[in-house]
């Protein structure tokens, strides 16, 4: 959420922003919101002065209690309508305000889409980085990544679809979609070993880091998504349950991020600015209707309603913030320059940032030789104080002040994506998934689905 008196003192660089961001200026109404806002703090205004003349009241009723107790009847009927036309102008108040973007970074790329989003590196296994005058825009660097798996002993092959290797190694989608429908996977054997290798490596970094782990719900209530900005924008994305079993039976959705439960364990906290930058992490299941997806990305399990997910937060101060920005991003590298995987990292532009909450984000890609073309594995966000006024989350600086913390998020690893970028850059001729040097003590082994004669 926007500060509110930058909303009324920039309108004009609140529409602007709409604008970049291609929010549906009818959801993001600034003129209708300035009405309601003026309308709403008028009204404010006068039940504050009804309020004032409830207390005269009191004074009254000593001299001349049948005047007060008339004037009291007027006074209370005023009141209670001031309070219902405040309440309804509100809820429109608050709706538009909910569609209202996060200003963007000075430095965000310009642009309508990803083929605007900005290369800032490209790593391939053996020749390190590429040269930035290899940089650009869009997929720039795509023709410059390799053509077969650079793992490969024998090039002259053509590789296979991940969703075929996978099928082999336990990555079975046909046994999910008929226990649980379409975009549903069951992995296990050889499969699950690699995933829990990875996990398990990314795991031990971010403990060695001095990270907090967190083991968060992954149920959580409407504000905490509404908190973190995957509501109003990203609703058709997320489960709602029934509740009819639950104690309360307030609405209950299933996370697409452990983020929105992680951010809200301080919801309504101050803290000081002592305990700040917090560093936490979750490893969990997540969910994700994609709707909108249907008849996309259909084979394998690129795109599906289950996955698993390593999510890293952090709460700082807004000096912190930048600094915590880029080690987000080193440790996404570090995670795949060790299991020598090629990828970019993209500087992602207003017309492709994200949700609401975006300041500034950055995906992190790796190439797959098999099909020729990046997949995204990890997203980098810095969503400034945004989310935190939502949430309620303060700290205490040390002369005293109460400021809002930012918040930044990271897909630390999005694990059954990483199981693709493996099987596809380290398949071999035979059909066998060499494994990552660093994952072979994990895995205990050197190679994964044998060939069976």
């Amino acid at each position: 959420m926007l500060e509110l008196r930058d909303i009324r003192t920039h309108p004009d660089r609140l529409r602007e922003a709409i604008r970049l961001r291609r929010v549906d200026p009818t959801k993001a109404d600034v003129d209708r919101w300035l009405a309601l806002d003026e309308r709403r703090r008028y009204l404010q205004g006068e039940l504050d002065a009804v309020n004032a003349q409830k207390k005269q009241l009191a004074s009254l009723g000593r001299s001349d209690p049948d005047a007060a107790r008339r004037q009291g009847q007027e006074t209370r009927l005023k009141a209670r309508e001031l309070e219902e036309e405040i309440a309804r102008i509100t809820l429109e108040w608050q709706e538009i305000l909910g569609w209202f973007p996060n200003w963007p970074h000075p430095q965000m790329p310009v642009g309508a889409g990803e083929a605007d989003n900005v290369e800032e590196c490209a790593w391939v296994p053996g020749r390190g980085y590429l040269e930035r005058n290899l940089l650009g825009r869009g997929n720039q660097t795509a023709p410059l990544m390799p053509r077969h798996p650079p793992h490969a002993a024998d090039t002259d092959f053509n590789p296979m679809h991940h969703a075929d290797l996978g099928q082999r190694l336990g990555m079975d989608t046909l046994q999910g979609a008929k226990v649980s429908g379409s975009r549903f996977a069951y992995i296990f054997g050889d499969a699950a070993r690699l995933q829990l290798a990875i996990q398990s490596l990314l795991v031990n970094r971010l403990l060695g880091d001095g990270f907090t782990p967190i083991v968060p719900p992954l149920l959580v209530r409407e504000r905490s998504l509404y908190g973190t900005s995957h509501f109003p924008e990203g609703r058709d994305q997320v489960y709602e349950i029934k509740t009819e079993n639950v104690e309360e039976q307030a609405p209950l959705f299933l996370v697409g991020s452990s983020e929105p439960a992680n951010f809200s364990y301080f919801m309504d906290h101050t803290l000081t600015e002592g305990e700040l930058p917090v560093r936490m992490f979750a490893a969990t299941p997540c969910f994700r209707s994609e709707a909108g997806s249907w008849g996309k990305d259909v084979k394998g399990i690129k795109r599906v309603h289950q996955f698993d997910k390593i999510e890293m937060n952090a709460l700082c101060t807004p000096e912190q913030a930048e600094g915590i920005y880029e080690e987000f991003r080193a440790i996404n590298e570090w995670l795949l320059q060790s299991l020598e995987l090629p990828y970019r990292v993209v500087d992602k532009c207003t017309g492709d940032a994200g949700y609401l909450a975006s300041h500034r984000q950055r995906d992190v890609e790796v190439w797959l030789s098999g099909s020729q073309e990046f997949m995204e594995v990890m997203t980098d966000t810095n969503t400034t104080d945004y989310q935190a006024r939502r949430l309620g989350i303060r700290y205490r600086t040390a002369d005293g002040a109460t400021r809002y913390v930012y918040t930044l998020n990271d897909t630390g690893c999005a694990l059954g994506r990483m199981l693709i970028a493996i099987i596809d850059n380290y398949q071999q001729k035979d059909g066998t998934i060499k494994v990552p040097a660093l994952l072979r003590p994990l895995v205990g082994k050197t190679y994964l689905a044998p060939p069976t004669g």
